[in-house]
């Protein structure tokens, strides 16, 4: 009983800043011309060793035509993120049509907010650090077979499932627009999100996972999510450490 409560305890206690990558995910598309200042702020984040700055390129842009400069196929876009970010506003609206827009940024999967706004997502932030509970370990490695994910942390026995969520990204990518609301405009990106694979679920205590993913190619990496499957919000971010 004393070993339960002492787990208990140790699962509640906030984290400080140095064990806990709050998660900001920007849901944007180069055929949206109001992202670009969002864009630019998600590089800023993408700098802090406090947040993993995640950029996710929906697809309900990719039709839309432009009275001038007709319409721009992001090559970026999947509809994978467009269904992830209308599943997260379903959670936090409690709306089952819920509307989506970009630029969007999803904190933890708990906040949202207009991603350009960069004094109310830096609160979101810290707001989100303060509701983080227990210190969870990530390490990864590449192997030949992919990549292995190591998650330690206390809760064994007591903690809901988390999905173990391996996000493959492209570092920076730079865009020449050619049509569309940002014709003419050099776009940059920054973590930009090419696939998400769940690779099994954590429940406390330390356990391994293999991604059998190809390996990087250059200019790629990739960042591991604990994610709760039920309310989609994050307990614990990282980003990859590549031998």
């Amino acid at each position: 009983m004393k070993k339960f409560l002492f787990a208990l305890l140790l699962f509640a206690t906030p984290v400080h800043a140095a064990d806990s990558v709050v998660v900001a995910e920007l849901f944007t598309s180069q055929g949206c011309s109001s992202c670009p200042p969002a864009q630019a702020f998600l590089g800023e984040l993408a700098k802090r060793d406090d947040v993993l700055a995640l950029e996710l390129h929906v697809d309900y842009w990719d039709n839309l035509k432009t009275m001038l400069h007709g319409t721009w196929k992001d090559p970026y876009s999947d509809n994978a993120w467009s269904q992830r970010q209308l599943e997260y506003n379903r959670r936090m609206t409690g709306e089952e049509e819920a509307r989506v827009y970009t630029p969007e940024m999803v904190i933890d999967g708990r906040f949202q907010e207009t991603g350009s706004k960069k004094s109310a997502v830096n609160d979101m932030i810290e707001q989100a650090r303060s509701l983080r509970r227990g210190v969870y370990t990530i390490t990864t490695a590449s192997t030949d077979k992919g990549v292995d994910i190591k998650v330690d942390g206390a809760g064994k026995g007591i903690m809901k499932p988390q999905q173990v969520v391996l996000v493959r990204l492209i570092t920076e990518a730079e865009t020449k627009i050619t049509a569309g609301e940002n014709n003419g405009d050099l776009l940059k990106g920054y973590n930009v999100v090419k696939d998400m694979m769940v690779v099994g679920t954590w429940s406390g205590g330390k356990e391994t996972y293999n991604a059998p993913i190809p390996p990087f190619k250059a200019g790629e990496s990739c960042a591991v999510l604990l994610q709760d499957p039920e309310n989609m919000h994050i307990i614990s971010g990282a980003k990859c450490t590549l031998n």
